[in-house]
């Protein structure tokens, strides 16, 4: 039986429900599961029958100014990101140290030097290298997610390659680059019940689901479209206004699967994970990168470039809405042109049950 343990930055929803689908897959092998993890996953994972045990350890943040992601305020914190980390590598080698794992799977967490000193191989869920790619590719990108992209998207490739046994790198468009070496690529890894529904004669349902970290857009919606309900996930009701018919405020929850199966159009911010699972369940969207964040950026051009979704900003979100379910006939009518793709979460399954032996030959 092989033991796995995941090293999850919990600060957003999106890297622990990509793990999840990947543990799943893993459980349905007979693998053992523990998780380190922190913030919005410790939450996540606490009702996960499969997971054996779950820790808690610090979160790495990025520094803010203004309520927005700020590179010179991260990199003044680099003596606390450097003391954390240090910290969490003390909690992660006393787990390992009990636990005894074959393999580590980190999906955004750097504390690689317990596994490394114990001489066990580690597989990362990462695709900076397609938002180098990406980023590289164009030239429209805006001056604002310059530091973003050099200070992170480009340290966290190269940390990635150097450091990690094998990349495990989830595409969404099929046809895109893959760098090879250590990367591997899989298809968007998302959770089982992410199937496609049966398209509607007309819209009725709108999902808004916007990132649950602390940088996720603000949602403050007064009236929807006529005929039209808007359900706002990760979102309470703001306070002082007065909730319209229409419009629904269902505050964190944990399967947020059912309210975007019953959507017709979804509006996410870019965060790998939401857009994945839009993609999967052929939802027409709309992507609101997370200002002066590269990856979301890239994330929000490739659903674009595919024509299943367009890309908006945040200040203009009541006409985001109107203007995806305009454009829905034709969005959704896109989906017919993609090839299908496997879920990445059992190709990464594999992949990560394959490492140990591969390591050792």
């Amino acid at each position: 039986m092989t033991r796995v343990l995941f090293m999850i930055n919990g600060l957003g929803l999106g890297n622990s429900t990509r793990c999840h689908a990947v543990i799943g897959e893993l459980a349905r092998t007979g693998a053992t599961v523990e998780i380190v993890t922190s913030d919005n996953g410790l939450w996540f994972f606490s009702d996960k029958p499969e997971i054996a045990r779950v820790t808690e350890i610090p979160s790495l943040r990025y520094g803010k100014k203004g309520g927005r992601i700020s590179i010179a305020s991260t990199l003044a914190q680099a003596p606390k990101i450097m003391a954390t980390l240090h910290q969490a590598g003390e909690i992660i080698a006393g787990c390992m140290e009990q636990f005894r794992p074959d393999v580590v799977v980190t999906d955004s967490n750097y504390a690689f030097g317990p596994a490394r000193r114990l001489g066990v191989p580690v597989a990362a869920l990462n695709n900076s290298d397609m938002v180098l790619h990406t980023v590289f590719a164009r030239r429209d990108w805006p001056a604002s997610v310059l530091p973003q992209f050099l200070a992170v998207e480009c340290a966290d490739y190269l940390f990635h390659r150097i450091k990690a046994d094998l990349i495990i790198s989830p595409r969404l468009n099929p046809a895109d680059r893959l760098e090879g070496g250590k990367f591997r690529r899989v298809g968007p890894i998302v959770r089982r019940d992410c199937q496609p529904s049966e398209p509607q004669d007309r819209p009725r349902r709108v999902a808004i689901m916007l990132s649950g970290s602390v940088f996720g857009s603000p949602v403050s919606l007064d009236t929807a479209p006529e005929g039209i309900t808007i359900d706002v996930v990760g979102r309470p009701p703001p306070e002082g206004r007065i909730v319209r018919d229409g419009i629904c405020y269902h505050g964190k929850v944990r399967n947020s699967l059912d309210v975007m199966r019953a959507a017709d159009l979804v509006i996410v911010n870019g965060g790998f994970s939401a857009v994945s699972e839009a993609l999967m369940m052929r939802k027409p969207m709309v992507v609101i990168p997370i200002p002066n964040h590269a990856e979301q950026w890239a994330n929000a051009q490739v659903i674009t470039d595919m024509g299943i979704g367009f890309m908006a900003t945040e200040a203009h979100l009541i006409e985001a809405v109107s203007e995806g379910l305009r454009r829905m006939p034709a969005l959704a009518a896109a989906y017919s042109t993609l090839p299908s793709q496997p879920n990445g979460a059992v190709e990464a399954a594999r992949l990560i049950l394959e490492l140990p032996e591969r390591k050792r030959c």
